[in-house]
């Protein structure tokens, strides 16, 4: 079945996960592979590549159970958002990312310039027309402030758990905890990892000011 995929389809991925974020990622093959190939290519997808990219494999397993695009609302984001100024965003999600910019055109963004593969951020940002102000993990915090939010994306919620990227961790110690109005995960993925979730770690839902969905 793998050998249906065309080679280096690995590092193409790869490449798109980085520059979009997994789950936009994942849906945008997804889509492609489904019209080119049907079902049995999205079966052969998952097969190829799920194991490595657990939140592909999820997608995959969505599709072949009959969603044809993601849910991508921001109503329960926006809320989570209400009254904020400024938001540092600890990863990217273009697909849902997109749609809420334009939504809050007063409230200033930056994304932290570190990720779990390698981003041509220069690319990236000039995708937002100047709307994304990039961040390090040595300047982030001169945007805290008590109408400041730090905002991730999150991979499914798992009882009393939810998975985001490692770089979460390095910008959420005790001492960011007091300097942001909120801390905000936004479930992207809204549904489970049926295999070890690579690239991500496990964070307590409690941890968050909030935990919405998309």
């Amino acid at each position: 079945m793998t050998e249906a995929l065309p080679p280096g389809i690995d590092q193409a991925f790869t490449v798109a996960a980085a520059e979009l974020g997994m789950c936009s990622a994942a849906w945008l093959y997804v889509r492609e592979v489904s019209d080119a190939r049907g079902p049995e290519g999205v079966e052969a997808l998952r097969e190829r590549l799920g194991r490595t990219f657990p939140v592909l494999d999820a997608v995959a397993a969505v599709w072949l159970e009959g969603a044809r695009e993601p849910t991508a609302r921001t109503e329960a984001v926006r809320a989570a958002l209400a009254g904020a100024t400024r938001v540092v965003l600890v990863g990217l999600e273009a697909h849902f990312l997109d749609p809420l910019l334009p939504l809050l055109p007063g409230v200033d963004f930056a994304l932290l310039r570190h990720a779990t593969f390698d981003v041509n951020w220069e690319r990236v940002l000039a995708n937002y027309d100047g709307r994304l102000r990039p961040l390090d993990f040595d300047t982030f915090q001169a945007w805290a402030g008590s109408r400041s939010v730090l905002l991730t994306f999150a991979y499914g919620v798992h009882g009393a758990s939810t998975h985001v990227i490692p770089s979460w961790l390095r910008v959420t110690g005790e001492d960011v905890r007091t300097q942001f109005r909120s801390l905000i995960a936004w479930d992207v993925l809204g549904a489970p990892m049926w295999v070890y979730p690579r690239w991500l770690v496990e964070v307590p839902k409690s941890a968050f000011t909030q935990v919405v969905a998309a």
